[in-house]
């Protein structure tokens, strides 16, 4: 019995001892694993913020190269009239009795604002800039033929939609009708 009981205590204390080696063993791992985890949510972080960062820079390059900020360029161009329209705005004048006479600088001046592309690449080819005589045909019937008559024919500037025009330096035309039996006061 004596030897049973040495074998019970020595194999008890030998499962002690095996069982607080486990423990131990067991929590030195877990220190081990929650320090390897640690140490990869660290990197994660520092790995997501670099790339973040990378690609906020990408995409402020693409918006800055792409062209999309606002410029302004001046255009100074001359009026064009129709000859057809001008010939018969002069002829529907001439039969309700009066002389035509138009200003001498037939010239505007004005910006188009919109993106930095498009306008850098706008040239005058890109642009009109005339009046209509045509719509003032009706109205030299309607007028009396006694004094002189001034008509503000206005400008109409013809540029692309997705352009602003300002600043412009006149928006109209002045045509003096000047009854024929009367000379011009200037």
């Amino acid at each position: 019995m004596g030897k049973i009981r040495t074998f019970i205590s020595s194999f008890n204390a030998f499962m002690k001892s095996n069982k607080a080696n486990s423990e131990t063993s067991e929590i030195e791992r877990n220190n081990a694993d929650d320090y390897a985890v640690e140490k990869k949510s660290t990197a994660f972080y520092v790995v997501s913020i670099i790339i973040s960062v990378l690609g906020a820079v990408m995409i402020w390059l693409v918006a800055v190269t792409n062209g999309s900020a606002v410029s302004e360029k001046s255009f100074t161009m001359p009026i064009q009239i129709n000859e057809e329209e001008k010939g018969s705005f002069v002829s529907a004048a001439e039969q309700s009795g009066f002389n035509v006479v138009m200003e001498e600088n037939n010239t505007v001046s004005f910006y188009l604002e919109g993106r930095k592309k498009v306008v850098n690449d706008l040239t005058v080819d890109d642009i009109s800039v005339y009046i209509n005589l045509g719509e003032y045909i009706d109205d030299i019937n309607t007028l009396p033929n006694d004094k002189e008559q001034i008509i503000a024919a206005e400008i109409i500037i013809d540029a692309p939609i997705y352009l602003n025009i300002s600043d412009v330096s006149k928006k109209e035309i002045t045509i003096k009708l000047v009854p024929i039996n009367k000379t011009t006061t200037e």
